[in-house]
């Protein structure tokens, strides 16, 4: 069996998680009325937040993807940054429930093969 969500160096099937993730963060914000720079400050805070809730779980990954997760969270966020602020694309609710269905359940797998392995 392929051992796919396994923690790579730089990059795993954990970082579609953190893109979605981001993206997700993002367009909470914006519901909310934050503007571009505090939704970048929140969506940062909460991306590297969750970093150390992992490390205090005691699931290690190389430091390198650590890096890499807060700085692919945070492409997630810009990329629905662009979108809502430069191209105009207001708040929808269709969007901000299928990013939430995707990463949910992508995350939920991940965590099944996270308890049936034991990665640590």
């Amino acid at each position: 069996m392929v051992d796919i969500w396994k923690h790579g160096t730089y990059l795993d099937l954990w970082s579609i998680v953190h893109i979605l993730s981001g993206a997700l963060l993002a367009s909470v914000c914006f519901y909310f009325g934050f503007n571009f720079f505090w939704s970048a400050v929140v969506t940062f805070f909460l991306v590297v937040l969750w970093e150390l809730f992992e490390v205090l779980l005691k699931i290690n990954e190389p430091k390198k993807n650590m890096l890499m997760d807060i700085i692919i969270g945070m492409v997630g966020f810009y990329i629905v940054g662009y979108l809502h602020f430069s191209k105009g694309w207001p708040w929808s609710s269709e969007f901000f429930f299928s990013l939430l269905f995707v990463t949910l359940g992508l995350s939920f797998w991940g965590f099944l093969d996270f308890t049936k392995r034991g990665y640590r």
